[in-house]
């Protein structure tokens, strides 16, 4: 109904400009508006043709060849219609025959076929927005389920890593090993409840990150050379939650393969600009030589993918992979 009384008063506008527009050249006014309001089937018949037949019919559905045609059609089917309306009209009002000049005929005919082009054009516009709206949604639904995945696949991979590190100490016999439970049993009540958000501050990442250092310090004990550098400036700032802890837990994972091997690990943190610059850099086992943390591990995949995602056209990632280190830079635009 609410279609139906747009559309009516749209036409009923259409008359009155008509209307107006013509009382300076007609004497009698009610024959002016009986002509007006007779007329007005030539110009809304081919304009719901086109609209509402041909466009979703044709032109949407890539026949744009058999539209173009189908309007040359109706074009000439109005063409027509207008040399005769006339004659018509004064033969169904009076029984006489009278022909309008052919100027007055070419000027209605080009405001005819500017009122129908401009209707059409209005319906086709609203449709391409519909559609384009549609599109926006299907791929933010889209987006939102892979990031979900992505989301999802960092808990059992964290999870399968850091159980494995307790297994190590529980084969050890390590007296570490109750506390390790109990900093893992925070890490994942962090994980599963307080990054169910778009964003968080980015001091609660790197507290985050505090907690995973402080568990694998038990792990690895006093072979362990750490430099944490995180300037206080921009620590308020939102980020993607587990955006940077897979970065440091790439880097103890591979950095600390060998049991007797020092591990050296230095991470750098700070934002400046509203750009926040993350480095991670960790000793190679001397014995590992090979491609190291610089192979495509689940954990880098998965921040790569989530950066072009959540931060499309705004991140620089970078990875140097020597004989001794494995070095990764991200610079991100908040």
């Amino acid at each position: 109904m609410k279609r139906l009384a747009i559309h009516l008063a749209l036409w009923a506008l259409y008359a009155a400009v008509e209307f107006l527009a013509n009382i300076p050249h007609t004497v009698d006014r009610g024959d002016l508006l009986r002509q007006t309001l007779f007329f007005i089937p030539v110009v809304a018949l081919p304009f719901y043709v086109v609209a509402y037949y041909l466009v979703p019919k044709l032109l949407w559905r890539g026949h744009k060849t058999y539209f173009w045609i189908c309007c040359l059609l109706i074009l000439a089917f109005v063409l027509f219609i207008r040399l005769h309306w006339t004659s018509w009209y004064w033969t169904l009002m009076t029984g006489k025959t009278v022909t309008a000049s052919l100027s007055k005929v070419t000027k209605n005919l080009i405001r005819d076929y500017a009122v129908i082009g401009f209707a059409v054009a209005l319906k086709i516009i609203r449709d391409w927005d519909k559609k384009d709206r549609l599109t926006n949604q299907l791929q933010t639904e889209k987006r939102d389920a892979e990031l979900q995945f992505l989301r999802a696949q960092i808990h059992p991979h964290f999870l399968f890593n850091t159980l494995n590190n307790l297994y190590g100490l529980a084969l050890q016999q390590s007296p570490h090993t109750p506390d390790s439970i109990l900093r893992l049993s925070g890490l994942l009540d962090f994980i599963l409840y307080e990054c169910n958000t778009d964003r968080i501050p980015l001091k609660k990442e790197i507290q985050l990150i505090l907690d995973y250092i402080e568990l694998e310090k038990l792990r690895i004990g006093d072979r362990l050379q750490l430099q944490f550098s995180v300037e206080d400036e921009g620590l308020n700032a939102l980020i993607a939650p587990l955006l940077l802890l897979p970065l440091v837990e790439n880097a103890f994972k591979h950095g600390a393969r060998a049991a007797n091997d020092a591990v050296f690990i230095k991470i750098d943190l700070r934002v400046q600009d509203q750009n926040l610059y993350f480095q991670v850099e960790n000793s190679k086992p001397e014995d590992k030589q090979e491609a190291g943390n610089g192979s495509k591990g689940i954990g880098l995949l998965n921040i790569e993918k989530r950066l072009k995602l959540l931060y499309p056209g705004q991140y620089f990632m970078h990875k140097s992979n020597t004989a001794s280190t494995f070095l990764i830079s991200l610079k991100l635009n908040l």
